[in-house]
């Protein structure tokens, strides 16, 4: 039996069939298909039902399953303590959503540490969801998710499932961002209307009517003709910079500025009404983890200072049944 084996299991359970856990792991099909079959065959037990809606768990499978996962935490918990200090130093692997303060937070950070100490970090950007799959992989340590404050207790069941610890960061209203010699830059307010006669800079990999009702507006329309669609986050902001009248939407920043770039400034929109939540997550068997630990503490009494940061009101479901009631 195989630690690896035991992780296909977990993201079997979690995915729901074996096409999707490879998908989630960045696998083969087949390799986790032959893993599976091997593992139950030296075990002497099914753990999956084979149905047309997907793998589902057998009565021996769900007890399986558990331990399974009490071993995987713990053994990530085991490599967790041992290999984020390395000869007196510290290392550490972070994924997060593109932002235009978590960087310059995380520089902060760094800046703080005691300079004698060895430094491993691993920063890496992408979406919410390839980040909540590093974490769940290990690939990642410290994941910061970003998801609309309306919809926090969907991710909330989603990490308690996962078994992932979860951390407020900070909340916000996005806000159009855009150089100082644009038409709208000195505008104390814009409207959608305003910002579609120009050029937009988007997330390539979001899919945008959904980010745009999700994080922007409920009711989000836009008529938009010219979007320029961009992976690289630091590309987004040379792109900004170089297309004429070009903006787009954006998180605070640390340093003062969108996305600490120079001759870029913030404009606020009256129709961005709804507030976005970003979120530290890890595994419950990293929560205690020092250096872990260390770091978002540090992340969360910085990013309360933002610009732009409001006061973070978690929504609950029993608030919900109390207000339904009255």
């Amino acid at each position: 039996m195989k630690l690896q084996q035991l992780e296909y299991i977990i993201a079997i359970a979690q995915a729901g069939s074996i096409t999707a856990a490879a998908k989630n792991l960045y696998q083969a099909q087949p390799n986790i298909s032959i893993a599976l079959k091997e593992l139950e065959s030296e075990i002497g037990m099914q753990i999956f039902w084979r149905t047309p809606n997907g793998m589902v768990l057998t009565p021996e499978g769900e007890d399986f399953l558990v331990r399974a996962k009490d071993i995987v935490e713990s053994m990530h918990s085991l490599e967790a303590d041992y290999t984020n200090r390395i000869e007196d130093g510290i290392s550490l692997k972070i994924a997060a959503v593109r932002s235009g303060y978590i960087p310059g937070v995380i520089g902060d950070w760094i800046n703080e540490l005691d300079n004698d100490d060895k430094l491993s970090l691993h920063f890496f950007e992408t979406s919410t969801n390839k980040v909540i799959e590093e974490v769940n992989s290990g690939r990642a340590d410290l994941g910061i998710i970003r998801v609309p404050l309306n919809r926090y207790e969907v991710y909330e069941e989603q990490m308690s499932n996962r078994r992932f610890f979860m951390r407020p960061l900070v909340s916000f209203i996005m806000q159009p961002i855009m150089t100082a010699n644009h038409p709208l830059a000195n505008k104390e307010e814009v409207s959608i209307a305003d910002l579609e006669m120009f050029p937009e800079i988007v997330h390539a990999d979001d899919e945008m009517n959904i980010f745009e009702r999700n994080h922007i507006a409920s009711e989000y329309e836009s008529n938009n003709l010219k979007r320029i669609f961009v992976q690289d986050n630091g590309s987004k902001m040379i792109l900004l910079q170089t297309i004429k009248n070009s903006y787009m939407w954006a998180s605070p920043s640390s340093k003062g500025m969108p996305n600490g770039a120079k001759g870029v400034v913030a404009v606020k929109c009256n129709q961005a009404t709804l507030t976005t939540i970003d979120i530290m997550i890890c595994k419950k068997s990293n929560e205690n983890n020092r250096t872990i630990k260390v770091c978002m503490d540090y992340l969360a009494e910085n990013c309360e200072k933002l610009p732009g940061a409001v006061p973070v009101d978690l929504p609950t479901h029993k608030e919900e049944i109390a207000a339904e009631e009255n």
